[in-house]
């Protein structure tokens, strides 16, 4: 009985896909005081329409973006140019591998926002989900139902249409779902 019950556990395993979960930060990025893009595969993943910066020497940073730790940079999208430049104010995590969304810690760097995140694998729409912040750091908790997933977006509206991100928790998919 006790064989057939590790074996169970073991298929089933197999079967969902095994996962490790991700703490991501960016204290590892180098400390910059203007703005500039996030780099490609930082902590795994994909980061399209994302910048980075220290906000403790930016002069640009509203009150949502120094929350954090001084001296350490945070993640954003969107800005105070986004509306006046019709810029995209959305960002857009990938991995090609897959990986589940279980959280962010967020704030509207300049004011209230609206963020809806939408999620796909491999093109296909998984759902969606809302969230209003202000400029205290919150923590925004996705979907368990989403599972595996290959693409989230964020799109931000709102006064200046930005999102402050200062970590994000994802569990890595080890080997690829069935779907």
């Amino acid at each position: 009985m006790k064989k057939t019950l590790v074996v169970l556990a073991c298929l089933l395993a197999l079967a969902t896909g095994a996962t490790a979960q991700q703490q991501l930060d960016f204290s590892n990025l180098p400390l910059v005081s203007s703005p500039s893009l996030m780099p490609a595969g930082y902590g795994g993943l994909g980061w399209s329409n994302f910048f980075y910066v220290n906000p403790y020497t930016w002069p640009g940073a509203g009150p949502g973006y120094r929350l954090g730790v001084s001296g350490e940079d945070v993640a954003f999208i969107g800005g105070l140019l986004c509306p006046l430049n019709s810029i995209s104010c959305d960002g857009i995590l990938t991995r090609s591998s897959g990986f589940a969304l279980v959280s962010a810690t967020v704030a509207g760097g300049y004011g209230p926002a609206s963020v809806t995140a939408t999620a796909y694998y491999n093109g296909t729409y998984i759902g969606t989900a809302s969230f209003l912040v202000g400029t205290s750091i919150q923590t925004l908790k996705f979907p368990g139902s989403w599972g595996i997933v290959t693409e989230v977006q964020l799109q931000v509206t709102g006064q200046a249409n930005d999102l402050v991100v200062y970590g994000v928790s994802v569990n890595e998919v080890v080997q690829d779902p069935p779907r």
